[in-house]
């Protein structure tokens, strides 16, 4: 069963159920729910739905592409068109909270296209590189 909290974030206070896990029990998606705007404690304004930001819009993946494991920005690019890599060689290095994760090759081949550049933001799932 769900427990109830008050959150305040930034002077904004918000209402979230949380869910609590024992072991060995698999976590579990709900549906998520139309954003809402939130009332400050003690405003009188009512809760009304919120727009949802628009997203950017990112390419599809195709069949060589390497893509994002996680959202983050793109720190180094190590790969150029053209360039031969093999499986495991490090393409490119990503970093979110601080951290700083390499981006591997899952494929063996011929970079076609490298699609970010380095201080570009790019999302989870978004192609970063084509390998032929």
């Amino acid at each position: 069963m769900p427990r109830q909290f008050k959150v305040t974030v930034n002077g904004r206070e918000y209402e979230v159920s949380v869910l609590e896990l024992t072991a060995g029990q698999a976590p579990q998606s709900p549906a998520p729910a139309a954003p809402m705007a939130v009332a400050a404690a003690g405003s009188a304004t009512s809760a009304a739905p919120a727009a949802a930001a628009p997203r950017p819009a990112t390419a599809a993946a195709g069949a060589g592409d390497e893509l994002a494991g996680m959202g983050g920005v793109v720190v180094e690019v190590d790969v150029k068109v053209g360039q031969n890599v093999a499986v495991g060689d490090r393409l490119m290095v990503l970093e979110a909270m601080k951290m700083k994760t390499p981006i591997m090759a899952t494929r063996a081949g011929q970079v076609t296209r490298v699609l970010v550049a380095p201080g570009d933001a790019v999302e989870g799932g978004q192609p970063l590189v084509t390998i032929a």
